[in-house]
């Protein structure tokens, strides 16, 4: 049975990729097949973290609306509809569209009272995929200016659906925040791991994260990275997880890690016994013995 853990957080920067690519490097040289999906499609990274020459195989297309002049009557219900103000114009003439707002919702089609608004398709952005030792990697991208990222996403992981069962773990490396596409990994979860870091911004937005995430009823680990920044505020971090009763595990900052990320190296693999790497096993195994592989 296949296990899928997220790794997300409600801020970006944290070292979400960073911790989903050593966790998954982990779990590869515990044995275990492993798919690693980036969902983070406007800064997809995992390839380079995990150097893995990457293919491209499929295009993302989506819904743009087109207006067919001869049927609009220039009512204006799409434009007072569409929430992204995609659409303007004022009433009796015909709307413009202004395309790199459009998010493809398709509400202005559906509120249309004489069906003026066709569909247009529009290129949003690609699927790639590769593999390097016991690590296999989907990832979706989406192309510069799209705001249509939900269904880049949803591709992605549409994608990824069809080769799930061959893999024992899959690890999806998440975009930070709580919007429409971060629900969309947070669903197919067995767990989740919330990154976040020892900061007032940290501990703010891991609270949003975390309510997210209680309404699927997914369980979750924080994992409390750069844990030892100067500065730094734990206890705030360690009273969110004592109201929710969560386990916290705590990854350091040190110059391994760092002189790791600049070389796209996994730093359990180059410096496998920094306080680094020791926290990013207490994390794999922490996961294990959360969703134990029977």
């Amino acid at each position: 049975m296949t296990r899928i853990i997220t790794f997300g957080g409600g801020k970006g920067g944290t070292g979400k990729s960073l911790l989903a690519t050593n966790v998954a490097t982990y779990l590869s040289k515990k044995g275990y097949s492993v798919l690693v999906i980036d969902a983070d499609v406007e800064s997809p990274v995992t390839h380079i973290l995990l150097q893995i020459d990457r293919i491209k195989k499929e295009e993302i297309v989506g819904f743009v609306p087109k207006i067919n002049e001869e049927k609009c009557v220039g009512c204006g219900i799409c434009i007072n509809k569409c929430p992204e103000n995609a659409l303007i114009g004022r009433k009796g003439e015909k709307p413009i569209l202004l395309e790199n707002l459009c998010e493809g919702c398709g509400l202005c089609r559906l509120v249309c009272p004489v069906n003026a608004i066709e569909s247009k398709r529009k290129k949003l952005g690609e699927i790639y995929e590769g593999k390097r030792n016991n690590i296999s990697l989907i990832q979706g991208e989406v192309f510069p200016g799209v705001r249509q990222h939900v269904n880049v996403t949803l591709g992605a992981l549409k994608y990824a659906k069809k080769k799930l069962a061959g893999f024992d773990f899959v690890v999806i490396d998440s975009a930070p925040g709580t919007g429409a596409n971060i629900w969309l990994t947070i669903n197919i979860s067995d767990l989740v791991v919330a990154v976040t870091e020892p900061t007032p911004l940290g501990a703010n937005d891991l609270r949003k994260y975390i309510e997210l995430v209680a309404k699927y009823k997914k369980p979750i680990i924080i994992a409390l990275n750069k844990a030892n920044i100067p500065g730094g505020s734990k206890e705030q971090i360690y009273n969110i997880a004592s109201t929710d009763n969560l386990d916290v595990v705590e990854i350091v900052y040190d110059r391994a890690i760092i002189e790791a990320y600049i070389n796209a190296k996994q730093i359990i693999e180059v410096a496998p016994d920094s306080e680094a790497a020791l926290g990013i096993k207490r994390l794999g195994e922490r996961i294990l013995e959360r969703i134990a592989y029977k």
